[in-house]
């Protein structure tokens, strides 16, 4: 299940302290590729003859290392991604961006069968009325950190975040805009 950060001295109600949702298996696979990046690199360096390491300038060399580093960030920004939900809203982070949803933007949490990761729909700014309907043009926020391929953990994280919905928009465990069928194509 969830870990939440810290530690609070007295217990706070079920659903009241923040909880976050991180990937799994992107994790365990990104440490894997980034360390067989590195080893490869070095193993590729020093298979190289000395006359050949040699010729390269302090310059190449950086460019190189630096290469290098890129790429590791972008696997360990990735493999980063986190989502964590309050009483006020979520705080997405996919790779090195970080975004800020209320809850009163949230339409819908979604992960259908098929999709990478899960998802949020979001209002427009101002718009709180339930009125509102959903079309292709509908912002979407994507929930890197609830990746599919995380299995019963990825459901359990949109269940949570489903219900934290429904109590911060004051609808109890029910109502129709958190759930929606996981099947459900047309939004």
């Amino acid at each position: 299940m969830p870990a939440a950060p810290g530690s609070a001295s007295t217990p706070a109600p079920q659903g009241t302290q923040p909880v976050v949702f991180t990937p799994r298996r992107l994790r365990v696979v990104a440490v894997a590729i980034a360390a067989a990046l590195v080893a490869l690199t070095f193993y590729g360096w020093f298979a190289l003859p000395r006359e050949i390491r040699v010729l390269f300038t302090p310059s190449q060399l950086l460019t190189l290392l630096g290469v290098l580093g890129v790429l590791v960030l972008v696997i360990v920004g990735v493999a980063a991604s986190s989502v964590r939900a309050d009483a006020d809203g979520l705080r997405v982070r996919n790779g090195l961006r970080v975004h800020w949803v209320p809850w009163d933007r949230v339409h819908r949490v979604m992960l259908r069968p098929g999709d990478p990761w899960a998802f949020a729909l979001l209002r427009p700014e101002g718009e709180v009325g339930a009125d509102f309907v959903p079309d292709l043009d509908t912002q979407k926020r994507h929930l890197v950190g609830i990746q599919a391929h995380d299995g019963a953990y990825a459901q359990q994280a949109v269940a949570e975040l489903r219900r934290r919905h429904a109590v911060a928009r004051g609808k109890g465990t029910g109502g129709s805009a958190v759930g929606g069928a996981t099947g459900s194509r047309g939004t």
